[in-house]
């Protein structure tokens, strides 16, 4: 890990760290499929290939195959201000991002003060200010959840774990300053994830490249994700994906009804949860691929 130097900046550890966990925990975060998404960019794009999440909240898969230069280049777009502005942060201002991390306090009060600003994004100074809120909050909050949980802990800090008990600085900073070192492999957007995709699928590089797509799940949308989509939005994903605009693409969904009609046309598959997390994922989740993709294999 790092060391907290005399004026407060946490300094890189001197044992080579290989990367390739995100900064963020994110509420049905899909880092453990990336060997999944390896296995299939391996065998549809082969060298060279590229990847690209429209709804990629902590990108965990994203920063996993990149550290394994399985892809060249990661493409992350999130609609939501908040996330993108977190990322953006990271990114475009990642020395900035280090040392404001090692001086934040670790408390209720500054818990507070930053879940103003993401609660009404419109009271922060800058796109960054609101961006380290935001990190803040999913390192502190139950359940990574940005709105609507409380602080690890409770408001009284009389819980068995306290606020800082995912918010590590160390541990932190190690993966903030390895995504600043790849900054030119990560483009960053803000874009609905349906756009993106449209845009995305006319652009040259979308030939060589992967789409995972993890939208918010039907079920709990609402309650778990900043942007969630209704029926009619989730039916549109569905109809661009099968039209065949986009060639190498996966999705992870919950399993229900409106998902298994609208990816009738597709090959649709029970996603393997580790053990260790299936406890909180009883309900059961699909993967979705083309079905021309899948008879190929």
């Amino acid at each position: 890990m790092g060391t907290l130097s005399n004026h407060g900046k946490i300094e890189a550890s001197s044992n080579r760290w290989l990367g390739g966990s995100t900064p963020f925990r994110y509420p049905g975060g899909k880092g453990f499929i990336a060997d999944t998404l390896q296995q299939k960019i391996e065998a549809w794009i082969g060298s060279g290939a590229q990847y690209a999440e429209p709804f990629a909240g902590g990108a965990g898969a994203a920063i996993r195959l990149l550290a394994r230069n399985t892809v060249q280049r990661v493409r992350i777009n999130d609609a939501d201000v908040r996330i993108f502005s977190a990322w953006e942060a990271i990114l475009r201002e990642n020395e900035r991002f280090l040392d404001t991390l090692a001086e934040c306090e670790t408390s209720i009060s500054a818990w507070h003060k930053h879940a103003e600003l993401v609660k009404e994004p419109k009271k922060a100074k800058s796109r960054f200010e609101l961006g380290f809120a935001t990190f803040f909050l999913n390192r502190t909050n139950r359940s990574g959840i940005v709105l609507g949980a409380g602080p690890i802990g409770g408001y009284e800090q009389r819980g068995e774990w306290k606020l800082d008990a995912r918010f590590n600085k160390h541990a932190l900073a190690e993966r903030v300053r390895w995504l600043g070192q790849r900054a030119d492999q990560i483009v960053l957007t803000q874009k609905d994830g349906i756009t993106f995709l449209r845009d995305a699928s006319r652009r040259k590089y979308a030939r060589e490249t992967f789409f995972f797509v993890d939208p918010p799940y039907v079920s709990a949308g609402s309650r778990l994700y900043l942007n969630a989509m209704n029926e009619r939005k989730h039916q549109r994903l569905a109809s661009l994906l099968q039209s065949g605009t986009i060639q190498h693409w996966l999705v992870t969904y919950d399993k229900c009804p409106l998902i298994d009609e609208a990816y009738r046309h597709a090959d649709l598959s029970l996603l393997e949860v580790p053990y260790s997390l299936q406890a909180r994922r009883k309900e059961g989740e699909r993967m979705v691929v083309p079905a021309w993709k899948s008879k190929a294999l």
